[in-house]
Order: structure tokens, then sequence, then C-alpha cells
């Protein structure tokens, strides 16, 4: 896999460095053969090969500029410091240069306002997308052509994925990892990369899938499922809240979020119970009863599923990284 992150005055350093991290770990996890058949890379691109100067003073390497001939599997663009029209103006050429590696068959990801930069492309036009929320207003009044989905964190169409923050740019290189390396190498990238992200409850949803429209009951499903993580939840109590048919919530529960309400209330469970044991001094069986398990040890069988790790054993690795860096 080739994986390019562009660099440009006012980009955010933390939508290059996380990602880059997580996915070059997930590329070392496969086994060797694969390693030497299929190598992994990631180049930093940039207008010159000078030092580029990023948020707070720090500066980044390039490996190359717009001009110099690649190919690439995914091009990152990272979010920006401040108007992002006035990285615009210093790096006109990034434009058609994102839009002729797509055409190559690059897939394009932005973060916040750097999804700028892609609806400058015109690729975006009668696609949805997403962008950080202080951005909303002024980018659908720049790009009418453009749907901005506001209550998603991140959209895709046809190759092209906006997320609003870094939080949902890192669910988004979880999904392709996933998608790239399979779910066990991704698991355990989630496993050793999560605790250090912080959990945004600002989303009503995220969704793999911009062409999807957004459903307000939906929002009040997924609202009301976690608040109420420590009582018996069923499809039925949560259609019922909801005031819908049970085969009517199942199909738009699935179409909007990309999971069965089974799936996603397990994934909010276990992502629950991952803050709690990482941020709150609980025991196990506490920390079960809290997010609906009355068995500690069904508990932590379902969590060592989803972890590859018991509560006690990812309770241990987080203060050991946390104590000793």
């Amino acid at each position: 896999m080739n994986v390019g992150f562009l660099l440009f005055p006012q980009a955010l350093i933390t939508g290059v460095s996380l990602a880059a991290e997580m996915l070059s770990s997930a590329a070392s996890l496969r086994a060797r053969n694969e390693q030497r058949r299929s190598p992994f890379s990631i180049r930093l691109i940039a207008p010159t090969l000078a030092p580029t100067e990023a948020t707070a003073g720090l500066r980044l390497q390039p490996d190359m500029t717009y001009q110099d001939e690649a190919t690439f599997d995914i091009l990152i663009v990272p979010p920006m410091w401040g108007n992002p029209l006035r990285s615009l103006h210093h790096s006109p050429e990034i434009v058609p240069w994102l839009r002729t590696h797509y055409r190559k068959g690059a897939k394009l990801m932005a973060t916040g306002t750097g999804v700028t930069w892609l609806a400058e492309t015109g690729l975006l036009d009668g696609q949805v997308a997403t962008t950080h929320w202080y951005y909303y207003d002024k980018f659908a009044a720049r790009y009418p052509k453009i749907t901005l989905h506001r209550k998603a964190s991140i959209t895709a169409a046809n190759g092209i994925y906006c997320t609003t923050s870094i939080n949902s740019q890192t669910e988004m290189v979880l999904y392709l990892i996933a998608e790239k390396y399979g779910q066990k190498i991704a698991k355990t990238i989630e496993t050793h990369y999560g605790h250090e992200i912080s959990k945004s409850t600002q989303q009503p949803f995220y969704q793999i899938g911009g062409q999807l429209q957004f459903d307000e009951s939906i929002a009040l499903a997924q609202d009301w499922m976690k608040r109420n993580l420590d009582k018996p939840i069923t499809a039925q109590s949560v259609a019922d809240h909801c005031q819908l048919p049970l085969r009517s919530f199942n199909r738009k529960f699935k179409d909007q979020v990309g999971e069965t309400p089974h799936q996603y209330l397990q994934r909010i469970r276990m992502e629950t119970a991952q803050q709690l044991l990482r941020d709150v001094g609980m025991s196990v069986q506490d920390v079960a009863e809290q997010v609906g398990y009355k068995d500690a040890y069904h508990f932590s069988t379902r969590f060592h599923q989803q972890f590859l790790l018991t509560p006690s054993q990812y309770r241990r690795m987080v203060k050991a990284k946390t104590y000793n860096p």
C-alpha cells in the first residue's frame, strides 16, 4: 500500500502523525512474506522539498513534491488551522494534482477543513460530504453543488472520504485497515491506539456511505441506547421507543449506521467499557454492570473477543503506557 500525506501551510500535524502510525503499525503486523510481496510506504508531499512549517512552528520534511511522478493507493489531506482559503491561495497546484491522482485510482480522504481541498477539485459535486462543524455554513455557501451532511461524522462517495475531526479520521483509518489487512489486524490496532483517542459524543452516528440520508429517528435510537447501557436492551424495545415497526427500524438502522442494532449496541458497550477501565477505578464486575452485563465472566469473554485482551490485561496495558511512556 502506498500512502501519501499532503503538506501545506496551516496543516495540523495531528492529521498526519496518528494516521501514519496506525497505518504503518498495521502493515508491520502482516506476515513477513506478505510484507515482502506487498511493501508498505508513506510519503509526505509538499510544494517543495524544503521543510514545511506546520502548526506550532514544527517542521516536517517532505519526501517529494507535487511535480514528482508517483502512484498512490490512498491520499490523506489533514485538517487546517484557521481560514482554509489562505492555504488554497498559497498552493493552487494541489487541486489539479488531487484530481489527476483520483483519476489514476487513488482513494482520497480529508479531515475537517481539509475537505475544502477535495471540494475545490469538483469531484464532490453532486455528492454528500462533511467537514468541521465550525465551517459548515461557509462550506455550504461556497460549494452549493455539494450536499453538506451536518449530522454525519464520516461520509463516503465513490472512493472519496470526508471526516469531521481527528477522532472520525481515526475511525476511517481503522475501516481502511480492516478493508486492506483484515479485521484481526484492525482490532489489534484499535486495542493499542484506541485508549489514546477521545471518544466524541457530539456526533449522533458514524456511517460509511455518504449517499445515505440522515434519519432523526435513528439518532434518537442511538442516543437512547447510549443512555441506557446498564439496562436490558432489545431491538424491539428501541423500536418501541422510536415509535417504529421492528422491521422498519432494523432496516433503517442498518442502512444509516452500517451495523445491526445488536452489533451497534455491543460495540458501544465495549467502547464504554474501555473508557471505564482506562479512566475510572472501578472493579471489572462494576464495569460489567455499567455496560449491561450482570455476569463479569460473560463480560470478560465478550471483551476478549472484541479486543484480544481481557479487561484486566487491557487496564494494565493502559496504565503501563500512562505511567511508563
